[in-house]
């Protein structure tokens, strides 16, 4: 009897502690408590398709009042993901959090956030503008007024908010903090590709079953004064050889139409002016039914193109326009061609030559490493393409390469200019070394070194710089951007994951190596243990997966 009743205390124990998890807190504004608000708690759920993304779904299970010194409490609840409103002056203000033990959520609705929104340096009035929380949950909406401000008061402080404007049916949105003042400039659109061009494009031949596979990054620039983006669909064309075969994007399929020659897919985001718009395509096509020609057909202008072919392919690649190269590194020679500056409707001709076909293809076409030396010396050869591709081991990437940096033309033309410094401290963050730079800091800093080693090759192509300096200059160069790829992946490994969540979504997003992404994954579990935080980080993983 005794032991019976034993077990049912400790039974009665381990109930009671698994349900003596609370949130609690308090709601105030402009430093008074605010007694006799309503406080709504809902569990949430969160469920993910490759269609829509992460979708909320919200179960109402409590509300009470504040109480005179107002604060709240939520008593006896389950651990798990949940999300607390407060409503106040007829705005729902809220909040989700991935509870564990206890939580305290307080709502300080005294800050402001306002700015202009501005089209060709003059301020537009009647524009809409909304103010979401960071799942994107609407709190607050108005309008600008005749002086083309607006202006969200009583915003909940400590928080991370997204600013949406609609202007001509296009979507503008940007992270904004509480008490932070933000402009938003907008722009006619427009869907003529005449707009873009294409900044690099970066192919990675390699053997296959039946023919031979390629592998295409390809960034796309605005250089135009109008947004690229139309509701009714906008599209970016990626040239093909015809008939080609297993082709596949990191598209979703909605965006993506194919013609016999060539692939049309929808960014669905806007591309401003300034701006890039990557993405990348793989497919087979058989040199036999192109009498061994692979044939590149330019869309847009296009700056600078490479192909790239390991020996081991067992075939070679020429051009009669193409410098081409031979890289040795680690016992691995590369073919590599490169070609800069290719207008509009061009083609390019490149021969496949000593090309035998093959009915299985090449076991393991991607598990060996081209160190980062290879990379730079190809002559920034895509390297985070590069590394999706050819990686240290299967699954596992190395950093991946930030989308091109919002830099004026005057700041491109500076970095240009300091190429022939030999000075392996950027420039970018005057007087610090690599080891002091922030996550941030050094993707601007990464960015600048591939930016000067192209604009060495540039140069030397062009006759501007002897063929000692270039070799001097190149080495120095290599070192740089070593050295700032190495410290990268440090940075990346010692996140500080106490920053906002919409902060890390940005650096997370620059993370290509899956084992870094997985330690941090169970830092935040062993931490702060959101739920937003984890599903960024595991659907970054997601994608590199998919796209391998």
């Amino acid at each position: 009897m005794n032991k019976l009743l034993s077990i049912f205390i400790m039974f009665v124990i381990f109930v009671s502690a698994a349900s003596a998890a609370q949130i609690s807190g308090s709601v105030e504004s402009t430093g008074n408590k605010l007694p006799g608000q309503e406080v709504a708690l809902s569990r949430v759920n969160a469920t993910e398709s490759a269609e829509t993304g992460v979708v909320y779904t919200y179960m109402p299970l409590s509300n009470l009042i504040t109480d005179k010194d107002g604060n709240y409490t939520f008593a006896d609840i389950n651990d798990g993901m949940y999300r607390v409103n407060v409503t106040y002056n007829g705005t729902i203000y809220g909040e989700n959090l991935r509870l564990q033990g206890k939580a305290v959520v307080n709502f300080n609705l005294s800050e402001k956030i306002e700015g202009y929104i501005i089209k060709a340096n003059k301020t537009l009035e009647g524009v809409p503008v909304r103010l979401m929380d960071e799942v994107g949950i609407e709190l607050m909406d108005t309008a600008t007024d005749k002086s083309g401000k607006y202006t969200f008061n009583m915003v909940n402080a400590r928080q991370g908010y997204l600013l949406g404007v609609n202007y001509t049916d296009v979507p503008y949105t940007k992270h904004v903090n509480a008490s932070e003042k933000v402009n938003v400039t907008v722009y006619d659109s427009t869907k003529d590709g005449d707009s873009l061009t294409v900044k690099i494009d970066h192919i990675v031949l390699s053997r296959a079953a039946n023919g031979i596979k390629v592998d295409e990054y390809v960034e796309f620039l605005n250089t135009g004064d109008k947004v690229f983006f139309s509701k009714d669909r906008a599209y970016v064309g990626i040239s093909t050889p015809e008939g080609i075969t297993r082709f596949q994007t990191d598209a979703m399929e909605c965006c993506l139409q194919r013609e016999k020659d060539s692939a049309w897919i929808d960014p669905m985001n806007p591309i401003l002016p300034g701006d890039t718009y990557s993405v990348q395509i793989s497919y087979v096509f058989n040199p036999e039914s192109t009498k061994d020609i692979f044939f590149k057909g330019m869309i847009y202008n296009t700056s600078y193109i490479t192909l790239l072919s390991d020996k081991k392919n067992g075939f070679g690649i020429e051009s009669q326009f193409a410098r081409k190269e031979i890289v040795q590194n680690e016992g691995n020679e590369f073919e590599v061609l490169s070609f800069m500056n290719v207008p509009r409707d061009q083609g390019l001709d490149i021969r496949i030559t000593g090309y035998v076909p093959s009915k299985t293809g090449s076991s393991g076409d991607f598990n060996y490493l081209i160190p980062v030396a290879a990379v730079i010396l190809i002559g920034a050869v895509s390297y985070p393409f590069l590394k999706n591709k050819i990686g240290k081991k299967p699954k596992r990437l190395i950093i991946k390469a930030v989308p091109a940096t919002s830099r004026s033309i005057d700041e491109m033309q500076e970095a240009v200019d300091d190429i022939s410094q030999p000075d392996v401290v950027s420039g970018n963050v005057p007087g610090k070394d690599i080891t002091e730079m922030s996550f941030d800091e050094l993707l601007i800093e990464k960015n600048a070194s591939f930016e000067s080693i192209l604009s060495l090759e540039n140069k030397f192509n062009a006759g501007e710089i002897k063929d000692n300096e270039y070799k001097e200059l190149k080495k120095v160069h290599k070192e740089n951007a070593t050295l700032v790829l190495k410290q990268l992946k440090e940075a990346a490994l010692n996140l500080d994951l106490d920053q906002p969540v919409y902060e890390l979504e940005k650096m997370i997003a620059h993370i290509g190596d899956i084992d870094i992404l997985e330690k941090l994954l169970d830092r935040e579990k062993e931490g702060e243990n959101r739920v937003e935080l984890k599903e960024i980080i595991e659907q970054r993983i997601d994608d590199i997966e998919r796209n391998e």
